[in-house]
């Protein structure tokens, strides 16, 4: 997922909370025209990206919106896994195209999982013919999602304190 030296809080600082905003908002977004917004050099902005990619802080991708491309089908699985048997069902699950999230949790579940299939028949399929036959499962309950109200990736932790353009430092 992200390599290098983990980075926390005190590790930004106003200017590296503005381009990571900068590129949630456009992800294609050119340095120059980012450094023109924040009132900096475009050799900073590219230094502060490069940084912040190599310490695993910001990853550059392209997101496909699944209902754009027939996958109109989403479920939330929530998963209990028998004793000792978690990291082998993690990793059968990982391999799987249709889970397009998976999280270890502390509730009333082991794992949920995000299955995204183009029709209730692709998830009745996946239930009963792919996920119950990992080894592992123990018992799963699914939850159809009916309409979706929020699918945010801009997750933005900072735009809060965005400072006013020149305030950002370089």
């Amino acid at each position: 997922m992200g390599g290098g030296v983990p980075m926390t809080e005190a590790d930004f600082d106003a200017l590296d909370k503005a381009i990571l905003l900068e590129l949630q908002r456009d992800g294609r977004a050119p340095f120059t025209s980012i450094a023109a917004r924040l009132q900096v050099a475009e050799g900073t902005v590219r230094k502060r990206v490069n940084r912040l990619v190599e310490r695993g802080v910001l990853r550059l991708v392209g997101i496909i919106d699944p209902a754009r491309v027939g996958r109109t089908i989403q479920a939330i699985v929530g998963i209990r896994v028998g004793d000792g048997h978690v990291e082998q069902v993690v990793e059968h699950l990982r391999s799987l195209p249709q889970v397009r999230y998976l999280g270890v949790t502390a509730g009333a579940y082991d794992l949920i999982i995000e299955v995204v299939v183009s029709s209730n028949e692709d998830l009745y399929q996946f239930l009963t013919n792919q996920l119950r036959q990992v080894p592992g499962v123990a018992a799963s309950d699914t939850s159809l999602i009916l309409k979706v109200f929020k699918d945010r990736y801009e997750w933005r932790p900072y735009e809060d304190d965005q400072p006013a353009a020149g305030e950002a430092g370089t």
